[in-house]
């Protein structure tokens, strides 16, 4: 008896000590929850310490907080407190937002990007809180709805305007103006009853209405190859993570057949990111993905206003949005049930980042959706060797697409020597279309067919040269000479935007005839088209000229009525859009961008131009590509015309896998910038002299920037190569904390750099 006592007394000694210990911790993290650590869209990589006063505050939470003297919206990124300050000190936060929360996954995302890329967190995040109105008091729209008051209570008459108004409110509220065409009454019969206090007033939040996409609105009938891979693409939307290149050639088909697995997801209930690389390829991507689904999606870019930006970031976060389509900078949206990325054109160099926080937007995707476990589809009909090669390693699955839809066949290619069919000068001036390809485009108009130009050049001229005294018009902030734009008559640099107008004397000798303008820009081109075919409808694409997504819009839609005859353009062509009637591509100058001293300089070429000679011949008849060239024996011309795109990637892989450079190697650059010039040099000299090289890392430079003065910048860049096993960033947080860098001097870094410049 003894015994059990004992071990009783025992227990109960036991059972209290734990309930103490719980309600001790329950103090300890009421007492620590008192104080969150704040991460703020600022250039740091710390949290900053708040009070709250309120029991709402989870991790993730929107918050605005004083800053200052001025107030700043952040995100709570940590509970209890973080530095070692007095709590008087500590302010308090002035709101928790009626937004949802961030979800862990997305928080864990924003710190992955930032250690990766070696970025500052703060600046990370920023690009997730991208919607200041968002962030604003919301607006709030008044409904009425019923008080309870009855008509005889409110010495009101029975009329049957009068119970259509009641019958109509009895389950939702509505706005004046939808009780009066619901009910089918006049104003003055709803102003009577709301100042009789029958109706009430309501104020509710005011939110854009998204539809809900239809899955099987309209399929568009697949070829069994298509039918094939839409297969394999819908069954990976239930295997959790996986990458999967879609790689098709031009035409094939490829956005029919990523839809299936969009319409799959949806199915599921999940949200669903298509990305592309610029924004002029949503203009025909939504209409066709609205032909599909019966719906628009919610689209996300630069060109956004701030209305549409906020209504749509805070559906996204909401969930009422189902598909989003967008730049890059989508793909760090809170989404609240995202379950499939698409990557259009994954090939595209423009989903590298370059300001702010440098980040490759395909391989951001990818870790995305790794952390979220759901797949992604990376589409192109011209795969990077970066993607090549984690299919070789097993890491990517890869669905091929041989043939295009329709029947339709590829283009033939045909290479033109401009050493031997030279162009001939006109009463224009000088010429820079051959005499074949102006025999071509001069059947291709006869027979009512549409022609392209692509030469990816902006402006009338990129250089304006005095043959007087030899001067050359530069821009004072950056070692880059100034273009020459004829439709606006200024001069303008690429580089920092400088412009001024067009001298009609030169600046050095004052000559009034010397001024000649070098080169051609797609004006230029446009302006010889124009004298050689006055009665032709020619239209020209840029972002120079066609600044907006409405102004892209305009002209394709012009190409797809056929009220253009030869369409002219930069790169914005080589992506995506699909022409039926057009069957002439000419390439103006095909060795741009071939003798770059960019590592990816072919490859990028090699794509460009599969991709603009893909935009012929997509409809029944069979088109033709011209290229001008100076270099006919060039491997990546004759890859074109042979259309052995596997020969051209042996070859390229060989390259790369003998210098180790990516993808089998790495590589990040350290651009070192400042307005001062010789304090920027010492810098850079410094880190130069301490550089980290042994068998495996080796570093390039200093040496000066081929732009070596940028927006008022001095620059110097040193580049970090290293084997593909080496933890780059390791090497380089060892290799930069070893110097003192002033404040007026930038230290920029750059993992995996596509711009040498």
């Amino acid at each position: 008896m003894r015994i059990f006592l004992c071990v009783k007394y025992k227990q109960i000694c036991i059972k209290q000590s734990r309930l103490l210990l719980s309600a001790l911790e329950k103090l300890r993290k009421k007492i620590l929850s008192e104080i969150v650590g704040v991460l703020l869209p600022l250039p740091f990589n710390d949290v900053f310490d708040y009070k709250v006063e309120s029991d709402n505050v989870a991790l993730g939470s929107i918050v605005r907080v004083p800053w200052g003297r001025e107030q700043q919206v952040g995100v709570v990124w940590k509970l209890g407190k973080s530095a070692d300050i007095s709590e008087s000190k500590i302010k308090p936060i002035i709101e928790v937002l009626r937004l949802p929360p961030l979800s862990d996954a997305l928080r864990k995302f924003v710190s992955f990007v930032a250690t990766y890329n070696m970025a500052f967190l703060g600046l990370s995040l920023k690009m997730v809180l991208s919607a200041k109105g968002a962030f604003e008091d919301p607006k709030m729209n008044v409904l009425y709805t019923l008080s309870g008051k009855t008509l005889a209570e409110a010495k009101l008459k029975n009329s049957d305007a009068r119970w259509r108004v009641i019958d109509l409110l009895k389950h939702y509220p509505y706005s004046r103006a939808e009780i009066a065409k619901g009910a089918g009454v006049s104003q003055s019969v709803i102003k009577t009853m709301i100042d009789a206090g029958v109706l009430k007033p309501i104020e509710v939040e005011k939110k854009k209405e998204f539809a809900e996409p239809k899955g099987e609105f309209h399929k568009v009938d697949l070829t069994s190859e298509q039918k094939a891979a839409a297969e394999q693409l819908v069954a990976k939307v239930s295997e959790g993570f996986s990458v999967t290149l879609l790689d098709g050639v031009t035409g094939s088909g490829k956005t029919e057949v990523y839809f299936e697995a969009v319409a799959e997801a949806l199915s599921k209930g999940k949200q669903v990111l298509v990305t592309v690389p610029e924004i002029a390829l949503t203009s025909q991507w939504l209409g066709r993905f609205e032909r599909r689904f019966g719906v628009k999606p919610a689209c996300w870019h630069s060109g956004l206003g701030t209305k549409e930006r906020t209504d749509n970031w805070i559906a996204i976060a909401e969930g009422r949005a189902k598909v989003i389509v967008g730049a890059r900078s989508a793909l760090f949206l809170p989404y609240k049930n995202l379950g499939l990325i698409v990557v259009d054109e994954s090939h595209d160099h423009s989903y590298k980042q370059e300001d702010g926080v440098n980040y490759q937007g395909r391989d951001m995707a990818v870790v995305r959706a790794k952390m979220e476990a759901f797949p992604i589809i990376l589409a192109t009909a011209t795969p990077d060797l970066e993607t090549l090669n984690n299919v070789d390693e097993g890491k990517y699955d890869v669905v091929k697409l041989t043939s295009r839809y329709a029947a339709a066949e590829l283009p033939k290619i045909e290479i033109i020597d401009l050493k031997k069919d030279k162009p001939q000068k006109g009463e224009w001036g000088t010429s820079w279309l051959a005499p074949s390809l102006v025999e071509a485009l001069k059947s291709n108009l006869q027979k009512g067919e549409q022609s392209m130009l692509f030469l990816n050049r902006r402006g009338y001229a990129p250089l304006i040269i005095c043959r007087d005294c030899g001067h050359r018009i530069q821009c004072p902030h950056c070692t880059a000479w100034l273009t020459e734009h004829r439709n606006t008559k200024n001069l303008v640099c690429h580089h920092c935007g400088y412009s001024i107008p067009i001298p009609e004397t030169c600046p050095e000798c004052g000559s009034q005839t010397g001024l000649t303008a070098c080169g051609p820009g797609v004006e230029r081109v446009a302006e010889e088209v124009k004298c050689r075919f006055p009665d032709a409808r020619i239209r020209v694409i840029s972002s120079d000229i066609t600044s907006t997504l409405s102004d892209v819009s305009e002209v394709i839609q012009e190409m797809e009525k056929g009220e253009v005859d030869i369409l002219i353009g930069t790169q914005i062509l080589a992506k995506g859009h699909h022409f039926p009637c057009l069957t002439l591509v000419g390439i103006v100058d095909a060795d741009l961008g071939l003798m770059g001293s960019d590592l990816r300089a072919t490859e990028q070429t090699y794509q460009l131009l599969s991709q603009v000679s893909g935009r012929a011949g997509r409809g029944e008849k069979k088109g033709i590509v011209y290229l001008q060239t100076l270099y006919p024996e060039n491997a990546v011309l004759k890859a074109l015309l042979s259309g052995n795109r596997e020969e051209f990637l042996s070859l390229e892989k060989k390259t790369r896998r003998m210098l180790k450079l990516p993808p089998y190697g790495r590589l990040a650059a350290l651009i070192i910038s400042g307005a001062n010039q010789e304090q920027t040099e010492r810098v850079a000299n410094q880190l130069g002299e301490i550089a980290p090289n042994t068998d495996s890392i080796s570093v390039l430079g200093p040496a000066q920037a081929p732009i070596y003065k940028l927006r008022g910048k001095f620059r110097y860049r040193l580049l970090l190569k290293t084997t593909k096993l080496i933890k780059i960033q390791d090497v380089l947080y060892q290799w930069l904390s070893r110097v003192n860098v002033p404040p007026s001097v930038r230290v920029e870094v750059d993992i995996d750099p596509y711009n040498f410049m």
